[in-house]
């Protein structure tokens, strides 16, 4: 990493964290709350989503450099809507439809600027097959076992798919894979046993993909 990196990771870091905070102030007043779940416990100050942004930020920057920045388009959206979802996921165990369909055309658009930019136009096909893929696996498994996803993960997977596999296939399998070891391994350890969040772990299962692979 040269000084130019490290001013560029050090300032998305920046953003990140005023952005975090941004949604931290966004979702104080619990307005994405139906009204059957209104008399939840409140989930706390919740001062990880800031933190959350900013490292994811740093992150991402880190991965790709300068040099590689333009990959940065389809999936620095991962690091701001990462946090911002799943916090109303682990308070409601839902994903609310608006915020999945501003990330969805976030990461299309990134994925097309960077392909102009970079002239690679591998970069849509491998994002394509990768959210197809990823929606045609959760579907087949959704039908095996009915009620073991929700149909925001079914719309969040799809998302993450193209994101990270806009960076590569690899990527977005071990994107998966690891969000589904954390998953299950966090299993006993759930204090609430009700519908299972699983949108934070495939945030961070990109996260890390990308930083590990990409």
């Amino acid at each position: 990493m040269n000084g130019n990196d490290v001013i560029f990771t050090a300032a998305l870091s920046l953003l990140g964290a005023f952005i975090g905070l941004a949604i931290r102030s966004r979702l104080a007043d619990l307005s994405y709350r139906r009204d059957e779940e209104v008399d939840q416990p409140h989930p706390g100050p919740r001062w990880w989503i800031p933190v959350a942004t900013a490292a994811a930020s740093g992150l991402l920057a880190w991965r790709f450099g300068v040099d590689r920045w333009p990959l940065l388009l389809p999936t620095l959206s991962l690091a701001w809507f990462g946090p911002w979802l799943s916090a109303i996921d682990l308070d409601v165990r839902r994903l609310p439809n608006r915020l999945l369909a501003v990330h969805g055309v976030l990461v299309a658009v990134g994925v097309g600027a960077a392909a102009l930019i970079t002239g690679d136009l591998n970069i849509v096909l491998q994002a394509a097959i990768g959210g197809l893929v990823a929606f045609v696996v959760f579907w087949i498994l959704d039908r095996a076992r009915p009620g073991g996803f929700g149909w925001g993960d079914g719309k969040y997977i799809p998302i993450i798919g193209a994101a990270t596999a806009a960076v590569s296939l690899s990527v977005a399998w071990w994107a998966f894979l690891i969000a589904c070891v954390a998953a299950v391994a966090a299993t006993p350890f759930r204090r609430r046993r009700t519908a299972f969040p699983f949108g934070p772990w495939l945030a961070i299962g990109a996260l890390a993909a990308i930083a590990t692979f990409g």
